[in-house]
């Protein structure tokens, strides 16, 4: 029997073993891809201790930490999860099964694709799903968002104030963001909405992005394609929390399908905890740094519950390096 199973092994999830870890608690980590997300990252700039990482560089310096401190890994996806009586029942995808006092779920949130030809392909060689990441890469260049949501149109007018052209392209025929977002939008020259339009192809010369091509519907129906040279895409347009195999657990969601946790971090299902991008907006912006600290928080709060459970293991053991 485990004290804690960590469900995801992004950013989240590897700094809830690290701290379970430390708190002395018999914890293994469970998720198909060590770092998540992160790994889409080319360029990260605004992550403490680094002045530029890539993603793929900081998945690995903390997965390595991570089992240096004795966390133990596994590249598995999980299938379901049950509880028995006080504890979990988790089984993996390939019938492994594992037995828990306490669960973290930290699956994250899965930004949806465009699915078309070449984005595969030059994801992270010019097509982006975070322009946070990059602040400085877009400076005097010529971007496009795709979306029409509040994400797109912070990202638009973010990007305006160093791009040297924004490109808006979405496929319905207004914008669906905030009147503030619009104002700026409007207010910024260097912006310019391309309405009912859909990326059907992604080009590149082999090594980055070049530009797309795009297919326009007029108000009278008639459809044009063009071609749009790019140095930068971003893809806004949302995402899936990892949260579909919980559903049978009874874990409450919000209707965006995110968990909702209180200010410990508590599922409403006793010995649940949750962190990062899979929880409320509420506590998570969608950054690596927020995803740490709500990983760290989680496993703090479940070595605090497991003591209130009084399992012997832990009374005495355990001491937070700081």
């Amino acid at each position: 029997m485990l004290d804690l199973v960590i469900v995801g092994s992004g950013p989240a999830g590897l700094t809830a073993s690290i701290y379970a870890s430390c708190f002395k608690l018999n914890h293994v980590v469970i998720g198909k891809q060590p770092g998540g997300q992160m790994n889409l990252a080319p360029d990260i700039l605004n992550y403490p201790g680094f002045d530029e990482i890539s993603g793929a560089d900081l998945t690995n310096k903390m997965l390595e930490q991570a089992r240096k401190r004795g966390g133990q890994v596994i590249e598995k996806g999980v299938s379901s999860i049950s509880k028995k009586g006080q504890d979990f029942i988790l089984i993996c995808e390939d019938g492994t099964k594992y037995e828990a006092k306490s669960i973290i779920l930290a699956t994250g949130f899965e930004r949806r694709k465009l699915n078309v030809p070449g984005e595969t392909e030059y994801t992270g060689k010019g097509v982006q799903y975070c322009a946070k990441c990059e602040t400085s890469e877009y400076d005097k260049k010529t971007v496009a968002v795709v979306g029409g949501a509040n994400s797109a149109a912070q990202t638009a007018v973010q990007l305006s104030s160093a791009a040297t052209k924004v490109y808006i392209l979405y496929r319905g025929s207004e914008m669906r963001c905030d009147p503030i977002w619009m104002s700026q939008i409007k207010q910024a020259t260097n912006i310019e909405i391309i309405y009912s339009s859909q990326i059907f192809e992604i080009k590149g010369d082999g090594e980055k992005l070049t530009g797309i091509k795009i297919k326009s519907t007029s108000q009278q129906g008639e459809s044009t394609e063009k071609d749009i040279v790019l140095d930068r895409l971003y893809v806004e347009i949302g995402g899936v929390p990892g949260t579909a195999m919980l559903i049978p657990l009874g874990v409450t969601m919000d209707e965006g399908g995110f968990l909702q946790v209180d200010d410990n971090l508590s599922t409403n299902i006793s010995g649940v905890f949750a962190a990062g991008d899979v929880i409320s907006h509420k506590y998570s912006i969608e950054q690596i740094s927020s995803a740490v600290g709500l990983g760290a928080h989680a496993a703090t709060s479940v070595f605090s519950y497991l003591k209130q459970q009084k399992a012997p293991s832990l009374w005495g053991t355990a001491q937070v390096k700081r």
